[in-house]
């Protein structure tokens, strides 16, 4: 019975002290600004009975730097963004390791390194595409995506 009473004790103390990780919503909106990023990976979560769209992701951002800072979200419900995809994230202005996806896109006020930098990112999976897809298809594809463009 002695046991059996610390063995509880124990793992109500255990689960007590766990702190969990931060949300978006555990902030202040006006506490964060926007950066560029991008997607290194968007996962589905590891857990059975989650929904397809739930996912875990990991994004670098502050491109322009010559180490970018790397941040990680779990169980994220979102649909639209994939592996490589550009993304908006955001920053906390006192902390700038924390971080939160903010949604798929690309700023407009990029400094020119940040656009040198996701311009050749662009320009790796376009070549990635290119590589993978019949030229005939491709060459169709970049027709019609241009004439659209103008």
């Amino acid at each position: 019975m002695r046991k059996a009473i610390n063995l509880l004790l124990i793992l109500s103390f255990g689960l007590l002290s766990c702190e969990s990780d931060k949300k978006y919503s555990d902030y202040n909106e006006d506490d964060f600004y926007e950066v560029q990023g991008i997607i290194k990976f968007a996962n589905p979560t590891s857990y059975p009975f989650d929904h397809s769209i739930v996912k875990d992701i990991s994004f670098t951002y502050f491109l322009d730097r010559p180490n970018p800072i790397t941040g990680i979200e779990k169980k994220l419900e979102m649909r639209e963004a994939q592996k490589d995809y550009p993304v908006i994230v955001l920053v906390h202005k006192d902390d700038e390791n924390i971080s939160f996806y903010g949604r798929v896109g690309i700023l407009e006020n990029l400094n020119e390194k940040e656009k040198e930098v996701l311009s050749n990112h662009i320009q790796n999976q376009m070549d990635k595409v290119k590589a993978k897809t019949p030229a005939y298809i491709y060459d169709a594809l970049i027709k019609d995506s241009i004439k659209e463009s103008k």
